[in-house]
């Protein structure tokens, strides 16, 4: 089995309009819906491929149970999502039929307490029992140490399962503190990362600062 984890999970709509015009008002052309997430999409792909898959993270409120309907239509995967008392977000893509361009709106995510990551931690410690590897995928969401995926790398690592890191900004800093054996940054990531936009320079020192 393969985990994947999305610490903050969502629901992604997308709008297509024939034409996106700031200030205007639109007729939308189609509506899109499915359960999102950097994780959770890794984790929709896996199983398309035919890999046994769990996904992990947060889930609440009306969104939340969105998602979780759409995962359960999902054959191979497993939900083991957290329950929160907050409501996992929604991300909206406006997507202009005329010149393909697309407009990201992302909503922050759930305050998180200290008592839902702490059973978030109990939850993906018995997961690791039996993974054969687990992607730590996307943002954090409020409430969630920024620390958080260091510490989900070295519990991993200490389980002996291979870890795969995917995330950015202050999150991707303290994480690959943590020595995940593998590093996902797109080009602008890995140069905010390092402060260097020179691939192979950047990648070096990724490797330095802890990356496998």
């Amino acid at each position: 089995m393969i985990l994947t984890v999305t610490l903050n999970t969502a629901l992604d709509i997308t709008y297509r309009v024939p034409s996106l015009r700031a200030g205007a008002s639109h007729r939308v052309s189609e509506v899109l819906e499915r359960p999102g997430g950097k994780g959770v999409n890794v984790a929709r792909v896996l199983a398309a491929l035919g890999h046994e898959v769990t996904v992990t993270g947060f889930s609440g409120g009306p969104t939340g149970r969105v998602l979780r309907d759409r995962l359960a239509e999902v054959p191979r995967l497993t939900d083991a999502l957290v329950p929160v008392s907050g409501a996992t977000r929604r991300t909206v893509t406006l997507v202009d039929d005329r010149t393909g361009a697309t407009t990201h709106l992302n909503e922050p995510g759930p305050d998180v307490t200290h008592a839902e990551w702490s059973a978030f931690q109990e939850v993906y410690e018995d997961l690791l029992a039996s993974a054969s590897a687990v992607a730590l995928c996307g943002s954090l969401p409020p409430g969630v140490p920024v620390g958080a995926y260091a510490h989900l790398v070295r519990t991993a690592r200490a389980a002996q399962v291979p870890v795969l890191l995917d995330t950015s900004g202050a999150a991707l800093r303290r994480g690959v503190a943590g020595r995940p054996d593998f590093l996902k940054p797109n080009a602008e990531e890995l140069a905010e990362l390092t402060g260097s936009h020179e691939p192979l320079r950047a990648t070096q020192d990724a490797r330095r600062r802890g990356a496998g």
